[in-house]
């Protein structure tokens, strides 16, 4: 039989690897934050209606955030959260109407004033 040999070269790869900017990293960090926050919070929420606005307002902050974040794009966060108002509006409502009693009434107007905001201007 014959056993193969094999041979003593080296193979040298070489491998760039980009810069790493760790303002960047850490932007994207944080960015994660209101996703995160939101989420936990809104689990233990459980019928306590302002810690569901606040899980309502983490999440459509973390929906607003872009998902490529750096310093030039924290200056367009306030137009995309006024974005989402209908949306924010809308979950808010939808709090308050579980909530039940006056504060479901509340909560409707919330969720026809997220309607009329959605509504197509002619």
């Amino acid at each position: 039989m014959h056993t193969p040999t094999v041979s003593s070269a080296m193979i040298l790869v070489s491998v760039t690897l980009p810069a790493i900017d760790p303002g960047s990293v850490v932007l994207r960090l944080v960015a994660l934050l209101p996703l995160i926050g939101g989420y936990m919070v809104a689990r233990e929420s459980r019928g306590s209606l302002p810690l569901e606005i606040i899980a309502v307002v983490l999440l459509v902050l973390a929906t607003a955030i872009p998902p490529a974040v750096n310093a030039l794009t924290l200056t367009s966060l306030g137009p995309a959260i006024l974005e989402r108002a209908p949306a924010a509006l809308l979950l808010l409502g939808l709090a308050f109407v579980r909530d039940g009693g006056f504060r479901m009434i509340v909560g409707l107007a919330l969720m026809a004033v997220s309607g009329l905001i959605l509504l197509p201007q002619a």
